[in-house]
């Protein structure tokens, strides 16, 4: 019993990054964004590929965050650019992250198995907690700023901060961005804790 408790918090606290992320463009910007699916395998791919190669899983874990930070501002630029419905724009990402993983992973999976994660150092449980904590701090400090003032008052009424002179488009990217950077953690940190990246790790994940 101990041992399935332990399991199922342990599951909480890996995807409750992806949950922080979600609350971004869910409720704060009230965009519909599927492009989680997609960039959640992103992060586990980035991070897989790099562990195996021999970089460190503090870097991969970084450079997934990066990679999708990078997805989040693509399904920015094509909502608010190229002016297409924000499920839409979701959409299209989705599936074409999905041809950009498997490039990255190469296969259809990549095994992490006797290789050095964050976890090697210290235990999921109080690690996840001591990453949750840091990011939900630094995300309630950010939301305390004018840009991330603006970011909020962005979902709930574009045209009203429009009228004052900030500029939406830049801050739904920034939203965006930020909410799969999120995600993308949280894929890398699933993928370290489970011994492996699949291309289909992310698929029902918004869900």
């Amino acid at each position: 019993m101990w041992a399935s408790l332990q399991g199922a918090v342990e599951l909480g606290l890996l995807y409750a990054l992806m949950a922080l992320g979600v609350f971004i463009t869910f409720r704060i910007l009230n965009f519909p964004d599927l492009t989680v699916d997609g960039s959640f395998t992103t992060g586990g791919a980035i991070a897989a590929v790099m562990i195996t190669a021999g970089y460190s899983p503090w870097l991969a874990t970084l450079t997934a965050l990066a990679g999708g930070l990078a997805a989040g501002a693509v399904t920015g630029l094509i909502h608010t650019k190229g002016k297409i419905n924000g499920l839409l724009s979701g959409i299209l990402m989705m599936i074409a992250l999905y041809s950009i993983n498997l490039r990255i992973l190469g296969r259809p999976n990549v095994s992490l198995l006797g290789a050095e994660t964050v976890f090697s150092a210290l235990p999921t449980i109080p690690l996840m907690i001591l990453i949750i904590v840091l990011v939900k701090l630094l995300l309630d400090a950010f939301l305390k700023t004018d840009l991330g003032l603006a970011l909020r008052a962005t979902g709930d009424n574009p045209r009203m901060i429009g009228s004052f002179g900030a500029d939406t488009d830049q801050t739904k990217m920034i939203g965006i961005s930020l909410s799969n950077g999120l995600v993308a953690l949280s894929g890398a940190v699933v993928a370290q804790q489970g011994g492996f990246a699949d291309i289909s790790m992310g698929i029902g994940m918004i869900v």
